[in-house]
């Protein structure tokens, strides 16, 4: 199954070894592209030294020997390699019953060495075995056995229970992220991701930056590294940058004639920062992003699938079925949820996660748009006005990965944006009602 979700999800680009440990498998699988079948008898024994980029998996190192297994998961990986397991969690009301009562744990289907893994342990026995950056976060509050009909309603609430504070930590599972120390991209083949040949050489990336020196090299390096073919320029907005933002995106400039720099005069402020971007912008398309965003970056791919298919515009969801937060604030997740549910209700057209800065539109839509708002709330205009004018717009599963300590700290303040995207809703909401009301009066149409 794992094999089966990984092959559709990276189209059989990469190489993938399945370790089966029963020899029953091997027998009825489905052939997959790109995929060796392995019975595994000893993981210490059976598979080489130092051979793959990542190991992942599930219900794999919940047992009392978890210690032995990361030692030789560290040993398989090469420099730079990364686990990825998703593990139950000791201190889930089942999971700790199940450990507490072994013959209630037993009678379930747990085998004798099955336990639940506790998160600082596990943090401590992984540094041990040589893992560093090593990220262990409660996931999935979500019951296995929940009815299908159910999932999406209990979704929504998840996404707010699975980050409250005391309540995440019963989850049902742990998500385990750790690396091997030394330089993935040195091992790792930079391949790129741009497929569509009707989309080379059309697409204006729009990143507003505020003190973000230390994120621009990686940044456009890494948008070059998956997408040049659709690359036509980057623009870095330079939106008042007290760091070197401004010289560090010159320097670049100098060797990589895509990567143009558009440099803001005062007042600072995203919505401001993105009008002067998109006025910019010379491609058929723009796709507008934040300088945090280098993590993700893998995952456009989506969006332009989407406008490949002939959707006009495509925006990056971070609350859909098959998104994965990681370290977003609780507090914002409530904001967020509250926001689109008031735009929901009010607005005549269904949306899960419109209001943040990734998305992907033809270049007229973007030009079209009247931002109001000169901060971030300029987001929810770029998110509701386009949906409300009738275009066809895809909403594309992204996942959020909280900024890392080397990539600077956000200049996002809740309590700062709040009233702007309060008074963006409002704004959009009541020219909505005028505009549906004007349609409706007869005496206008005549």
């Amino acid at each position: 199954m794992w094999a089966e979700q990984l092959t559709s999800v990276l189209k059989g680009r990469n190489p993938i070894t399945a370790a089966v440990f029963d020899e029953s498998f091997l027998k009825d699988h489905k052939p997959l592209t790109n995929v060796e079948f392995v019975h595994v008898k000893d993981l210490a024994r059976d598979l080489p030294d130092g051979s793959f980029d990542y190991i992942v998996g599930t219900g794999i190192l919940c047992h009392d020997l978890y210690a032995q297994n990361l030692q030789v998961l560290y040993r398989l990986l090469k420099p730079g390699g990364q686990i990825l397991f998703f593990e139950a969690n000791y201190w889930n009301p089942q999971v700790f019953l199940k450990n507490l009562i072994r013959p209630l744990g037993r009678w379930a289907g747990n085998a004798k060495c099955q336990i639940g893994l506790r998160k600082y342990v596990l943090m401590k026995v992984a540094s041990q075995q040589g893992f560093v950056d090593i990220d262990i976060i409660p996931y999935d509050i979500v019951h296995p056995r929940t009815p299908r009909f159910l999932l999406r309603a209990l979704r929504s609430l998840a996404f707010i229970l699975e980050h409250a504070p005391g309540i995440k930590d019963l989850c049902g599972t742990l998500y385990i992220w750790a690396k091997k120390p030394g330089d993935e991209n040195a091992i790792r083949p930079k391949g790129s991701l741009a497929e569509h040949q009707s989309l080379f050489g059309s697409t204006s990336f729009v990143i507003p930056c505020h003190n973000e020196e230390m994120n621009v090299g990686p940044l456009t390096d890494a948008i070059l590294r998956y997408y040049r073919p659709y690359v036509h320029e980057i623009l870095i907005v330079n939106d008042n940058s007290r760091d070197r933002t401004a010289e560090v995106t010159k320097q670049i400039a100098l060797t990589e004639p895509t990567v143009k720099l558009v440099d803001r005069k005062p007042p600072n402020g995203v919505g401001r920062a993105l009008r002067d971007g998109y006025a910019a912008a010379t491609g058929r398309y723009v796709l507008t992003m934040d300088c945090d965003f280098l993590q993700i970056l893998p995952e456009f791919r989506d969006l332009f699938d989407a406008v490949a298919n002939g959707y006009d515009g495509a925006i990056g969801s971070r609350f859909s079925q098959e998104s994965l937060l990681i370290n977003y604030p609780f507090i914002k997740i409530l904001c967020n949820r509250g926001f689109h549910l008031l735009a929901n209700i009010l607005l005549p057209k269904r949306m899960r996660d419109v209001s943040n800065n990734l998305k992907l539109y033809r270049a007229e839509i973007f030009k079209s748009i009247e931002i109001n708002q000169p901060g971030f709330a300029a987001n929810a205009e770029t998110g509701l006005k386009p949906l409300l004018s009738g275009y066809k717009i895809a909403e594309v599963p992204i996942s959020w990965i909280n900024r890392t300590i080397d990539m600077g700290v956000s200049s996002f303040h809740i309590r700062k944006v709040a009233p702007g995207y309060a008074r963006a809703l409002a704004r959009v909401v009541w020219d909505a009602w005028l505009n549906s009301k004007k349609n409706s009066d007869p005496g206008r149409q005549a």
